[in-house]
């Protein structure tokens, strides 16, 4: 009932803010080329991905592997050298759910769509569609059913937290060099790496998000190094803030402000009796702003 009059007295406010639902996303549009030289098979920190989807918004939930030391497969993304892509070729191939039956529950546990509050089978079908379809040019990739083994199957090879383990690299609450994370993959693999951060919009700490391998089109393991997909900082392919440690948590953070937080990137030099106060100021702004959309979402809903 709060809700409720708090969203008409808002509308009384300002009646303009409701005049329009959420705006579709327009149709994509293919890359006005289909070929490609190698392919970016990419893994990513699903408690990363939860914390972005539901910064977002505060009626977004998410879905995360029973095992929680499990990084998911994104996609296999076919890229030419020097471009982005190719994205959502011309295929007489489409994406059918119910090829991915037989392997449903590993697909739902290695890849793992963590935007829970979404359609079902809509991260495989978004992938299939955007990459699946140029990747199929390749005999070894020509239908959905070995599309997604393929991505499977490399993620039983290659698991990255069995490598970064092995470098004393597990997640944690204080983080990690960029560098220290690059090179514990590049000698359990051989091959060099790509690595990728998120910037958290409220804390402002760089999240570890994904782990590139690359491939060439006989599927075997080449460096990454092919071409400036991502940041480059000297040797490192990576965008990845190198000037201080970067976050591998084990739990979704719970987004709130934290004196550390406060000190380190609003006021590093302010003083005991005010910090409480800018805590606490801080929180209840962001209790407002999630306040603020469950109205937003009201008013778009009963229209």
């Amino acid at each position: 009932m709060f809700y409720i009059l708090a969203a008409l007295i808002l509308l009384t406010v300002n009646p303009s803010i409701s005049e329009n639902p959420p705006e579709k996303k327009p149709k994509p549009s293919p890359t006005p080329f289909q070929d490609w030289d190698y392919i970016v098979y990419s893994q990513r920190w699903p408690i990363t991905g939860c914390s972005q989807w539901e910064e977002r918004s505060s009626q977004n939930t998410c879905s995360l592997p029973h095992d929680n030391t499990t990084w998911t497969v994104h996609g296999l993304w076919p890229t030419k050298i020097g471009a982005n892509g190719p994205f959502f070729c011309n295929s007489a191939i489409h994406f059918d759910p119910d090829q991915l039956a037989p392997m449903m529950k590993e697909l739902q546990e290695y890849w793992t769509n963590v935007e829970a509050n979404t359609k079902p089978n809509s991260l495989w079908k978004h992938e299939w569609n955007k990459h699946g379809t140029c990747a199929a040019s390749l005999p070894l990739l020509n239908s959905v059913t070995n599309y997604f083994k393929q991505g499977l199957e490399w993620n039983q090879d290659f698991r990255l937290s069995s490598m970064l383990s092995k470098s004393n690299i597990v997640p944690n609450t204080q983080g990690y060099n960029i560098s220290d994370v690059y090179n514990a993959v590049k000698v359990a693999t051989g091959k060099n790496p790509e690595i990728e951060c998120v910037v958290d919009g409220k804390s402002k700490q760089s999240l570890i998000s994904e782990i590139r391998l690359c491939f060439n089109k006989s599927l075997d393991l080449i460096d990454c190094n092919v071409s400036k997909f991502g940041g480059q900082d000297g040797d490192i392919l990576s965008n990845c803030n190198g000037n201080k440690n970067v976050m591998y948590f084990a739990t979704v953070p719970n987004n709130t402000y934290t004196e550390e937080v406060i000190r380190d990137v609003y006021f590093d030099d302010v003083d005991e009796p005010n910090l409480e106060i800018c805590i606490e100021y801080f929180n209840f702004q962001g209790r407002l702003l999630k306040l603020y959309s469950i109205i937003k979402f009201l008013m778009w809903f009963t229209l």
